[in-house]
């Protein structure tokens, strides 16, 4: 069964909550380890996997980088899977999606999606997508 972007969105607040635990500055790769350590979700993985390669100077700092994540999931919540890149951007629009979201959507494969997760993995690296404003 395909978790719901709900359930991912409930992995990454508890990995967030883990991360306020840790001693700061941290560098990804440590957010990555510790992320491990709590046997995080693969979608809270790819989500640490997607977030700059720098050092965090604070949780917050982390949390921004997650929010941005947060946002599409959220705007995507109510998307019946599969769905196509098309049906993505549609709905994107639909939702006032802003322009990053669109622009990542439009540079994924055009191919049927069958949930949110395979959206993340599919545009890795694409992700800048949704900072907050």
């Amino acid at each position: 069964m395909q978790a719901s972007a709900t359930e991912i969105q409930n992995a990454i607040q508890k990995a967030v909550q883990a991360f306020q635990e840790m001693k700061y500055p941290v560098t990804k790769m440590q957010l990555i380890e510790k992320a491990k350590s709590l046997n995080a979700r693969s979608e809270v993985m790819q989500a640490i996997e997607n977030i700059p390669d720098k050092e965090y100077h604070s949780s917050s700092d982390v949390l921004k980088e997650f929010k941005g994540i947060q946002n599409v999931m959220q705007a995507f919540r109510d998307v019946k899977f599969p769905a196509t890149k098309k049906q993505l951007i549609e709905e994107a629009k639909k939702l006032h999606a802003r322009d990053e979201v669109i622009k990542t959507l439009e540079s994924c494969s055009d191919r049927e999606y069958t949930n949110f997760s395979d959206v993340i993995k599919e545009c890795k690296g694409r992700i800048e997508l949704a900072k907050p404003r």
